[in-house]
């Protein structure tokens, strides 16, 4: 994983609606004895540090093999640090192996890079063995080209699927800086896949074909789909241990059909945002 020299499976596990649902400690606990190495979680995703720290204390020492990121929605190194606290206290962990500043937008990154700014709490976080390496999550291209180029983040965390590849020169330019890459909402965003049920493209936009369309990215360091069923983190189990590269022409074709589909959706499904910390 870039710099980090982090190994992990190319299927990790995404937190978000993890804490959501009754089975939700079982599909982590699927996850793990199933091979996946990588678990991203955040302190807006309410129950969700609390799941994932009872699934590590139930693993054990086990639980060393997995490797853990979280993130902050604050934007000042008080309200970082505050953050840290916090889920170092859920997770039960003493360091994490990736901290990261969440969802930073256009207007946000000069206030979190500036003197006092979140980057600044993270780095005194890293160098106290609180965190081992500082990422950044943004849906803003822009931002993630800044946090690629100015070299004081090991990872940032973006949008990559059939349905949003804009950033496949961003996992580009991040290899070629040594910046790992964490590839969210390989299946669209939430509800994706189950609108895509009830469409005319559910035989070809389904879950394997758009994990593989990611997974086929050998850049990309790690996939994180949001999985809430045993079920689920089985079927994209056995995709990641099976799938055949996608060729170029096959990758085009999926990212048409996605555009299609999104064209004939009057009203796309959009998660209302969480509340950010000062």
């Amino acid at each position: 994983m870039g710099r980090t020299n982090l190994l992990l499976s190319e299927l990790g596990f995404g937190g978000s609606n993890v804490g959501a649902v009754e089975d939700d400690e079982e599909a982590l606990v699927t996850a793990f004895s199933q091979g996946i190495t990588f678990v991203e979680t955040g302190r807006a995703y309410q129950g969700s540090e609390l799941a994932v720290g009872n699934v590590l204390k139930r693993l054990g020492a086990r639980a060393d093999s997995v490797h853990v990121a979280s993130k902050t929605l604050g934007r000042s190194r008080d309200a970082a640090l505050r953050d840290l606290e916090q889920s170092l206290h859920y997770l039960g962990r003493r360091s994490l192996d990736i901290y990261q500043v969440a969802s930073v937008g256009d207007e946000e990154w000069e206030h979190v890079m500036a003197t006092g700014g979140a980057w600044e709490g993270l780095q005194e976080a890293r160098d106290n063995g609180l965190i081992r390496f500082i990422g950044i999550s943004s849906h803003s291209l822009d931002v993630l080209r800044k946090a690629i180029k100015c070299g004081r983040f090991d990872t940032v965390q973006l949008k990559y699927s059939a349905f949003d590849s804009r950033s496949a020169s961003l996992i580009r330019l991040a290899h070629k800086h040594d910046v790992g890459t964490i590839g969210m909402k390989p299946f669209g965003g939430f509800g994706m896949l189950g609108s895509l049920k009830h469409s005319p493209y559910a035989a070809t936009l389904n879950a394997s074909t758009l994990l593989r369309y990611v997974l086929s990215n050998h850049l990309i360091s790690v996939s994180i789909p949001g999985m809430r069923f045993p079920r689920e983190v089985e079927e994209n189990v056995q995709t990641a241990a099976s799938y055949d590269l996608m060729t170029t022409a096959a990758r085009v074709r999926l990212q048409n059909q996605a555009k299609c589909f999104l064209a004939s959706v009057p009203h796309p499904l959009v998660r209302k945002p969480r509340q950010r910390n000062a």
